[in-house]
């Protein structure tokens, strides 16, 4: 057997994934992340001599967000994880 070393999802099957882990039942959801950002010099020669400004975006979170009408690109929850029925009880006969 092959053991597996990558493993890719889309974006919604990311958003299903995390509406299941949550218990979600309702709404329209999309993915968004948390992202940061800072400035640094960067270069490749060893003395900094070709150094120049650039930017560096770090994702720190990925989350998902409820959106008031479906988008083309949203989730809806009732569809993706949807309520199990639950069986009425019933009084047993006598």
């Amino acid at each position: 057997m092959v053991e597996t070393t990558r493993l890719i999802y889309s974006n919604k099957e990311l958003v299903v994934m995390m509406l299941k882990d949550q218990g979600i039942h309702e709404g329209n959801w999309v993915l968004a992340a948390n992202l940061s950002f800072t400035a640094m010099n960067f270069g490749q020669l060893p003395d900094g001599s070709d150094a120049s400004p650039a930017g560096v975006v770090a994702v720190t979170g990925v989350l998902i967000e409820r959106v008031p009408e479906p988008l083309p690109f949203s989730v809806n929850a009732a569809e993706a994880n949807p309520k199990k029925a639950v069986p009425k009880k019933t009084n047993p006969k006598k």
